[in-house]
């Protein structure tokens, strides 16, 4: 199968595509999901026509369709601890927020923001005030969704320790005057 024609891969995929589908339909019910991965494989398959040495064409084509629905499945789940993790790390923030004054803490947040990297206050920027998908950002950005996770990631830690540093010098401050009132 080291090269074949255009009719051949039309035969192939006319015969498979279907079931394919099909048989990704027993992992999700999703059309879209199940539709974009039957065409990834298959796109694949005539792209990398001429690397691959496949004996059992279905044999492949149900395997990489299993693979990459696994993939599919474990990159969510890797998406929902992310955002789990966001969450925690927005309530800390929020909590943070409360001990402090509105417009200090913004300052505080402005300055954290700015001190980042310019790709990375530009990705953050993106995710949290233009309200933009990670999709979306790594398109526009011309990077991979897993460069865009990284800068977000990057930006939270580093926000973070610059307000939980901004609130320990708050906490000293209020100790302080409170201690010599």
């Amino acid at each position: 199968m080291r090269s074949y024609i255009e009719s051949e891969f039309e035969e192939i995929f006319n015969t498979y595509y279907e079931p394919v589908c099909y048989f990704l339909n027993l992992y999700t019910k999703d059309e879209h999901v199940i539709k974009d991965i039957a065409q990834d494989v298959f796109c694949s398959l005539w792209v990398n026509r001429e690397l691959l040495q496949i004996d059992d064409i279905k044999a492949y084509l149900y395997t990489a369709a299993r693979n990459r629905i696994l993939n599919y499945f474990r990159d969510i789940k890797l998406h929902e601890e992310l955002l789990a993790k966001w969450i925690s790390e927005e309530k800390e923030l929020d909590e943070a927020y409360d001990c402090v004054d509105r417009t200090e803490f913004e300052k505080s947040i402005e300055t954290a923001i700015e001190s980042l990297t310019p790709k990375c206050k530009t990705v953050f920027k993106l995710s949290r005030y233009s309200r933009m998908s990670y999709t979306q950002i790594a398109e526009q950005e011309g990077i991979s969704q897993k460069m865009v996770e990284k800068h977000i990631s990057v930006a939270l830690k580093k926000i973070k320790a610059h307000i939980l540093k901004s609130m320990f010098l708050w906490i000293i401050f209020f100790s302080y005057v409170e201690k010599n009132t």
